[in-house]
């Protein structure tokens, strides 16, 4: 055990898909974990999502995968689930995001694993949780945006509710995730049993947008703008993110964009009142911009201290020096994708540091090498591949 791997000696079986729960089980890999993923003969949906690679790999297969082994197992068969109980009998950590009720029909509900286990932290991922009128239904990222209220929140200049394309519910929900689970072990270190944990993309929203939930029940509707003009603006050659923060900065802003006479207009004093008199601003300060470069523009703003940042592209922020400085990303040559970057998770081993978490597995490559583990002599694991309990076809020798 170590700071950079404080969970060496975990073991975590992850039998989730997509994005939430094995983007959490990816970073207990990162932290040292011992991460076994348990998969089913098509594999992890994640390695169907976007472009394939190779026989089975996408750009998000790979990472949220990173530092995994995998094993293919039926777990609709005897000899599958006799491999599951043998797995979860070794393990500190049980992750999974069937729908509601699959987990029981498969003999892996959170009562059927503490008799195996009595210490397991057993973790359920899903949509809308495990019971309620929503609970069977499916729940993405997309879908949860939209029930949310996320989506009509997100409002563009067309007054149109937008999703965005980034899948932030998603990568919120495997934070929480991560951190209930971090909390468990801990509280395990004087507890006697272990702990089941239901969580959910609707409760990860509810969390998210916390803030703006009780804003809108003390202030309605029209609730007050904490700053005003807040926005994004084109400029000649792109555009640029504007933000008036305090009301001290409005009137040289303006006077720097030449529109200083519309500061003594009625009730421009607050964001609040601006934003109520918008109607009288917006357009000339938008027409102002269209006037400047995004240089230009920036060195205003710069010279007055204001919060300003012009709107890069993904391929700009990666390519950007204080990005480079930071370290956030780690370039990787991989054999079939080709290079692509990888973050440095904030407060974690830096990957270059690190080259064996890395390895995103193939299907069911360490299948052989897990059995063993396990117990299973080669001509077990022969006869639990004939009777196609496992897919050992890409595994490599135990």
């Amino acid at each position: 055990m170590s700071y950079e791997k404080p969970y060496q000696g975990l073991r975590v079986i992850d039998m989730t898909h997509a994005v939430a729960g094995p983007y959490c089980a990816s970073m207990l890999a990162r932290l040292g974990a011992d991460v076994i993923k348990v998969e089913p003969e098509g594999g992890d949906l994640s390695r169907t999502l976007g472009k394939v690679y190779g026989k089975d790999q996408t750009v998000l297969s790979f990472l949220v995968n990173l530092g995994k082994r995998s094993i293919c197992v039926d777990l609709k068969t005897d000899g599958g689930r006799e491999i599951m109980q043998k797995l979860l009998a070794s393990a500190d950590v049980f992750i999974e995001s069937f729908r509601p009720g699959v987990s029981k029909r498969l003999g892996f509900s959170y009562e059927d694993v503490k008799k195996i286990n009595p210490k397991i932290i057993y973790l359920s991922v899903s949509g809308f949780g495990q019971h309620g009128p929503f609970a069977e239904r499916p729940g993405t990222d997309g879908v949860m945006q939209a029930f949310s209220g996320f989506m009509s929140g997100n409002k563009g200049f067309d007054g149109l509710p937008h999703r965005i394309s980034v899948i932030v519910i998603d990568l919120f929900a495997a934070l929480y995730n991560l951190q209930s689970i971090q909390a468990a072990l801990w509280a395990r270190l004087n507890e006697p049993v272990g702990r089941y944990i239901d969580n959910s993309l609707l409760e990860t929203a509810a969390a998210f947008l916390n803030i703006n939930l009780a804003t809108q029940i003390t202030e309605g509707e029209n609730n007050k703008a904490l700053s005003y003009p807040m926005g994004i603006y084109e400029c000649t050659d792109g555009h640029v993110m504007v933000g008036v923060l305090f009301d001290r900065e409005f009137k040289p802003f303006m006077e720097a964009l030449g529109l200083g006479s519309l500061c003594d207009l009625p009730d421009m004093e607050t964001a609040d009142q601006r934003y109520r008199n918008r109607e009288l601003i917006d357009t000339p300060i938008k027409n102002a911009m269209q006037d400047l470069s995004m240089e230009q523009a920036c060195k205003i703003l710069s010279d007055l201290r204001m919060l300003h940042e012009r709107l890069n592209t993904f391929h700009d922020f990666m390519e950007h020096e204080q990005t480079q400085a930071m370290a956030a990303l780690h370039w990787f040559e991989h054999e079939h994708i080709g290079r692509l970057p990888v973050a440095n998770l904030p407060g974690m081993k830096r990957l270059k540091d690190d080259p064996e978490i890395l390895h995103s597995p193939g299907l069911g490559e360490h299948t052989n090498a897990v059995l063993g583990q396990i117990g299973y002599s080669a001509q077990d694991i022969a006869k639990l591949s004939d009777a196609k309990v496992v897919n050992n076809q890409h595994s490599k020798q135990a």
